[in-house]
């Protein structure tokens, strides 16, 4: 079965966060970080707003403009600029620098333990790419050497769900759409996403949560990346 529908397979990408290691821990550190930065060096910041009054100040701020849902990294650069001008500090001394402690931080990332020894097995076989939403680097993140071509939204302006974005892997490719896989958590941004590209997707459901009623049901689903490697190769992946 799986060897059929995979045959003309040459290429898998990745989705980052909650595909290939936890999110939402590796973000809290990184706000905590930032926070204990910007009440160390800018005191008047946080004196006005606790961390989570912080956290929720920026996502209130992130809701202001739309293009922040595709450029997660000037959305960020944007509200320190705005903490700093609007407390009387230089708005772009506290960007650029509360930015790069915010970045350093967001890095900092604890693949699920499948990650790694997964990922440089199907190296050997394919060739492998990335797609994000958000702004987590392969490179810092320390995947450079095993991800060909990664994606942000930032990059081309456009964000999953659009099959803009998927198009755009598959050129960096030089691929057609039917030779990928892409492998993801999101039922609607990953997995319809994607098959609307035209590509191969498979459901990466780790949490076991229940898919959405309203959606089209996952053609292909799995729990890590070692049932992964088993759907491609034509066995089952519950085996």
């Amino acid at each position: 079965m799986g060897r059929n529908v995979f045959s003309q397979v040459r290429i898998i990408a990745f989705d980052l966060d909650d595909t290939l290691w936890p999110c939402m821990p590796t973000i809290n550190r990184a706000e905590d970080i930032l926070y204990q930065w910007l009440a160390r060096f800018y005191p008047r910041i946080t004196e006005g707003y606790d961390a989570r009054k912080m956290v929720a100040y920026r996502r209130e701020f992130s809701a202001r403009e739309a293009h922040y849902a595709i450029d997660m990294t000037g959305m960020r650069r944007d509200f320190l600029h705005h903490l700093g001008e609007i407390h009387d500090y230089d708005g772009k001394q506290v960007a650029s620098q509360g930015f790069e402690i915010f970045f350093a931080a967001r890095q900092q990332v604890e693949f699920y333990d499948d990650v790694l020894p997964c990922l440089q097995r199907l190296k050997r076989k394919y060739r492998l790419g990335s797609i994000t939403n958000g702004n987590a680097s392969v490179e810092h993140v320390g995947l450079a050497d095993l991800i060909e071509h990664p994606v942000g939204a930032s990059d081309v302006m456009v964000a999953k769900p659009d099959p803009l974005i998927y198009q755009h892997l598959a050129e960096r490719f030089d691929a057609l759409p039917e030779e990928i896989v892409y492998v993801g958590d999101h039922p609607h941004y990953d997995v319809v996403g994607a098959v609307d590209a035209g590509f191969h997707a498979v459901w990466i459901n780790r949490e076991r949560i229940s898919w959405p009623d309203d959606l089209p049901q996952p053609q292909h689903e799995v729990s890590d990346l070692h049932q992964l490697e088993a759907l491609l190769e034509g066995r089952d992946p519950d085996d």
